[in-house]
């Protein structure tokens, strides 16, 4: 048995650091360094963002585990093999999403941007605000990062909103489902967006979602880029439907250095960080699955359950 890694765009030291002392006895082969003699040897692909078609050259492949939440690489892949696909939900960047997300709810409900702005011009004024629980948070998608974001925000005494496709129910947390999102939007003074993307959900907020909103919402991004209609968000900007945006996420990654978004000024832009993998943590994750497989287990969380060889006994 061996197992493929490749974290591409990221770094593959701390994991093979991660997976050395976790599974000492264990052949990990860099994508960078495979052979025709190690394909055949490969049984489990430990992969993000890995070249489309190439998972179908490896005869032995039993399960591929994403090192990232995000599935959609796969999910357009024609050539993916019938293998049982895996996500990568850490808790760990599930509590870094939520405190990326609550960072942002403080700085723009207690006016922290503005401060700053006077403080350059030296200038001293108090401004009245309202209470946490007057200022209404929406959380798009309630998945397991939007439910921790929506209750680490919750916990804080922010009145919190939360709309998905499926009926869910979260304590403390207003819940829309279906077509309820056009309630949802105008009672909103920030969204987060915690969708997945997926071609449903694909440019979902665009103009005419946006055009639902009140006036000076601001909407923060911390799904994926393509979710959001770029140009869209850059005209309700403009028309100050929206007041201000912060984007972790883009459709092109990384952020063009000749894109708009750079410079606009009502737009705060992080390089795809919110929620940060470690390997140390999620590395151990992934062992536990290899060793569920190895024993005839089930492992989770499964994105595509595919067909288990008869050596899973499954």
């Amino acid at each position: 048995m061996a197992i493929l890694l490749n974290n591409h765009g990221y770094d593959n030291a701390s994991w093979q650091a991660a997976l050395a002392e976790l599974m000492p006895d264990q052949q990990v082969f860099l994508f960078a360094d495979m052979t025709p003699e190690r394909r055949q040897q490969i049984e489990y692909a430990l992969v993000w963002d890995h070249p489309p078609g190439d998972l179908a050259a490896y005869p032995n492949l039993r399960a591929v585990h994403l090192l990232g939440a995000g599935t959609e690489a796969v999910d357009a892949d024609p050539a993916m093999p019938d293998v049982p696909v895996l996500r990568l939900v850490d808790p760990q960047v599930l509590e870094d999403m939520a405190r990326y997300a609550l960072y942002w709810v403080l700085h723009f409900h207690r006016r922290f941007g503005v401060y700053a702005d006077q403080q350059s011009r030296a200038h001293w004024e108090r401004h009245n605000l309202c209470a946490s629980d007057e200022f209404p948070v929406l959380v798009l998608g309630l998945g397991m990062v939007g439910k921790t974001v929506a209750g680490r925000l919750a916990d804080n005494g922010y009145k919190v909103l939360g709309w998905d496709r499926n009926s869910v129910t979260l304590p403390d947390i207003d819940c829309f489902s279906a077509d309820d999102l056009k309630a949802a939007l105008p009672q909103s003074r920030m969204i987060i967006n915690c969708l997945p993307l997926t071609p449903d959900t694909r440019h979902m907020i665009n103009a005419g979602l946006l055009s639902q909103l009140p006036a000076e919402t601001v909407l923060v991004n911390i799904s994926r880029g393509e979710v959001l209609a770029e140009a869209d968000v850059i005209a309700a900007l403009a028309e100050g439907r929206l007041s201000r945006a912060v984007l972790d996420a883009f459709s092109i990654e990384p952020l063009p250095a000749d894109s708009p978004l750079w410079r606009h000024p009502d737009i705060h832009i992080t390089p795809h960080m919110s929620g940060a993998t470690y390997a140390r943590s999620a590395a151990k994750l992934v062992v536990d699955n290899i060793h569920r497989i190895e024993q005839g287990e089930q492992p989770f969380p499964l994105h595509r359950p595919g067909r288990f060889t008869d050596k899973n006994k499954m």
